[in-house]
């Protein structure tokens, strides 16, 4: 079965924010509008109260996992099941402007890329070496050695993700699924254009949403397990972009 081209399958992630309707109403608002919308719902912490009618025009759908906990690459199955060329993740901690997903595609289209909503470069020791977006604006086109808070991606890539099982369950899909895509197929990650005067093409317009006491990075094994995933990654052939020939 062919994909349908051009259109887009935006996932929204719901675990213990209470941010689902904001970010609902900036994706309804796309200038590109999504083929559908795909609510996942991690455990059950979160009551989602959507209308039939919402769901019928916006073509909506929730998917729960009620008891488990899937943490943070159980999302990335779910491209697995789409039919459309693109696939849009979003945390829950992300707001996007009107013409993101428009933004997005454009640049994964100029680039063959994945488009991150923000991205990390790392040095020769894999320390982090410059952080792109996070709330501030982008002059250029960035590659950047990987991205998170949204990813917008070719849907067949998602394949890569689960090709080699992760260093571990609980952190790190954002390294996870740029080094596969890398290692596999030679697909690079880039944090588009974001000019301070252009709120409308940001993939983040609300960004203190990200650093509450939910955040991870706030966690005393933040660091260590991310390293890891990197030295895991970095054995098995992927190299940071000042690595590479």
């Amino acid at each position: 079965m062919e994909y349908i081209k051009d259109q887009i399958t935006v996932i929204m992630t719901v675990w213990k924010r209470d941010n689902y309707r904001l970010q609902l109403e900036h994706i309804k608002n796309q200038s590109h509008k999504p083929h559908q919308i795909w609510i996942y719902q991690n455990e059950s912490h979160v009551d989602i109260d959507i209308s039939d009618k919402e769901k019928d025009e916006y073509n909506i759908s929730i998917i729960h996992s009620r008891d488990i906990n899937f943490k943070f690459h159980g999302r990335f199955v779910l491209p697995l099941l789409c039919d459309t060329e693109y696939c849009a993740i979003f945390d829950d901690d992300t707001i996007p402007g009107s013409r993101w997903l428009s933004h997005a595609l454009s640049t994964s289209q100029k680039y063959n890329c994945i488009v991150g909503a923000n991205g990390r470069t790392l040095d020769e020791d894999l320390n982090y070496k410059q952080d792109t977006g996070d709330g501030h604006p982008v002059n250029g086109d960035t590659k950047v050695d990987f991205v998170g808070h949204c990813w917008f991606f070719k849907t067949d890539w998602c394949r890569n993700m689960w090709r080699d099982r992760p260093f571990t369950w609980d952190n790190g899909e954002d390294i996870h699924f740029a080094a596969s895509c890398y290692i596999n197929e030679g697909i690079e990650c880039f944090v588009p254009d974001t000019p301070m005067d252009d709120h409308d093409s940001w993939p983040d317009t609300v960004s203190e949403l990200g650093i509450d006491e939910l955040a991870t990075w706030r966690t005393g094994t933040h660091e260590t397990l991310r390293r890891g995933i990197m030295e895991y990654w970095f054995d098995k052939g992927w190299r940071p972009i000042c690595l590479r020939s």
